[in-house]
């Protein structure tokens, strides 16, 4: 089975002001964090999808893993560049996709593996999902039975949604560290981390 991250980094920051993904986050920036994880997981590929101002600093970065795509549409929200996500997956042929945001910092490689052993445990499955106190939360695994179902999102929405409505199809992955589902969307929260992680 071919398993392909969906690294998602193409959202224009409004709420934050400025691009959070290169913000210092302890020893790099917000943006990298998710993606060394996700780098030393048992992914196959992952396809980075950023726009023509948001690019990650991908510096240090040898891994083979790592395909970059962007986004002609930075503005249509997250549905429209989690369907280009999908479109690169397809162009190589991925079993599944893991959806992963770049402003989650503290997802751990071990979520992402979890995902995968069940799903190949389970191929009958369409989608593995991670949830925190009963609600889907990324890093999300969906396969390609779902993909269309994506197709049809519209403006800045997930896949939860249809996840939601397929409920019997898959399966929720509780994990109970509410750290590690921590997305980062503004100056304060940005500076709550920034000051735990500084002072530790």
């Amino acid at each position: 089975m071919k398993i392909t991250g969906v690294y998602l980094a193409a959202g224009n920051s409004y709420r934050m002001g400025t691009n959070k993904l290169t913000l210092p986050l302890g020893n790099k920036e917000m943006g990298r964090w998710g993606l060394e994880k996700a780098v030393l997981s048992e992914i196959n590929d992952i396809i980075i999808i950023s726009n023509h101002l948001n690019h990650l600093d991908l510096s240090g970065f040898c891994s083979k893993k790592i395909i970059t795509v962007e986004t002609k549409e930075p503005g249509a929200g997250q549905s429209h560049s989690l369907q280009t996500g999908i479109r690169s997956a397809n162009k190589i042929n991925a079993d599944a996709v893991i959806i992963l945001l770049a402003d989650q910092p503290f997802i751990t490689t071990n979520m992402i593996n979890k995902l995968i052993e069940i799903y190949k445990g389970n191929p009958n499955y369409s989608f593995v999902a991670s949830s925190f106190h009963g609600c889907i939360r990324p890093p999300i695994l969906i396969d390609k039975d779902l993909f269309s179902d994506i197709h049809l999102l519209r403006g800045d929405r997930g896949a939860r949604q249809i996840l939601m409505a397929k409920k019997e199809q898959g399966i929720l992955v509780p994990f109970y560290e509410e750290k590690w589902f921590v997305d980062i969307d503004n100056m304060k929260e940005y500076l709550f981390w920034k000051n735990k992680i500084d002072n530790n």
